[in-house]
């Protein structure tokens, strides 16, 4: 009696609720497995070694190492440059403004994470790679640096925003009682709050990690398009290529080619598979902290 009632008192919104979360999950599972499949010729002519081979020659043979490498490259160096400021501005926003300048501050960060990535990529090939050549000496400014720290810039807002939801979801009496005892705002925010907050800001930056690694246009305009790995490896003033921006360039002109079409979709894979992986670790690090 007791089950027949409850069953009755699922409304509609229950059962649509959870036909939307059925589709969700479905559309990932399809979407998975038809990059799997799609895959597959270009793992029966270059087996496993495709994933770090070095060379791609269309039509010839393929190795998907420069752009993994290039991806992860620019990545890091994104989230290396951007961390610090991104967690002192959360910080900042969090803890030592008043209500009115908080809410401004999120604002124009929320606006900021808003841009259309188009619109950062042009100022970066026009703004960023002028400065980076300039100010290094180099022939070209076109570079996995300079991918990076376009990168850093679009993610900021990202990271800031979510790392300040993560700082006040802190309840006020730890800080209240930590006061009390005797410690000082900073020690406060260093001993007690960001400790409270550290799987909310782990899970800001996963996501912005995740945000970096999807990007395409932005980071297709400023990396230089070379597909191979720079000598020496850790040289990031050299040009380069990441998954995205490979995808981006060579997408129309391999449609209909079996084993190059293929490779794209392998690096799609590999991509799909870094991200989501990233995403999810955010997302259970964001659930934990709240």
């Amino acid at each position: 009696m007791i089950q027949h009632s409850m069953f009755h008192e699922k409304g509609p919104v229950f059962w649509w609720t959870g036909l939307a979360g059925v589709m969700a999950a479905g559309t990932i599972v399809i979407l998975f497995a038809s990059l799997v499949i799609e895959s597959v010729p270009v793992f029966k002519a270059e087996g496993i070694s495709f994933l770090w081979g070095v060379d791609w020659f269309a039509g010839e043979n393929y190795g998907a190492l420069p752009m993994i490498f290039g991806s992860l490259a620019v990545t890091g160096l994104a989230v290396v440059m951007v961390l610090p400021f991104a967690l002192a501005s959360a910080i900042l926003t969090s803890e030592f403004l008043s209500g009115r300048a908080r809410l401004m501050v999120k604002a124009a960060m929320e606006l900021l994470a808003g841009v259309p990535g188009i619109i950062y990529g042009l100022m970066g090939i026009s703004l960023l790679t002028i400065w980076v050549r300039d100010v290094f000496g180099l022939i070209d400014g076109n570079t996995l640096f300079t991918a990076g720290l376009l990168l850093a810039v679009m993610i900021l807002p990202t990271i800031m925003t979510l790392s300040e939801d993560a700082l006040s979801s802190v309840p006020g009496e730890l800080r209240d009682t930590a006061l009390s005892l005797g410690l000082t705002r900073m020690e406060t925010v260093t001993k007690v709050v960001v400790p409270q907050a550290l799987p909310g800001l782990a899970g800001a930056v996963f996501l912005g990690i995740g945000r970096a690694m999807g990007e395409t246009i932005a980071v297709m305009l400023v990396i230089g398009g070379i597909d191979r790995l720079p000598q020496p490896w850790f040289n990031l003033f050299a040009p380069g290529q990441s998954i995205p921006s490979k995808i981006g360039r060579e997408a129309a002109e391999a449609l209909g080619f079996d084993v190059q079409w293929s490779a794209l979709i392998a690096l799609g894979l590999v991509l799909f598979v870094m991200v989501m992986t990233l995403t999810f670790a955010g997302n259970v690090l964001l659930r934990k902290a709240r």
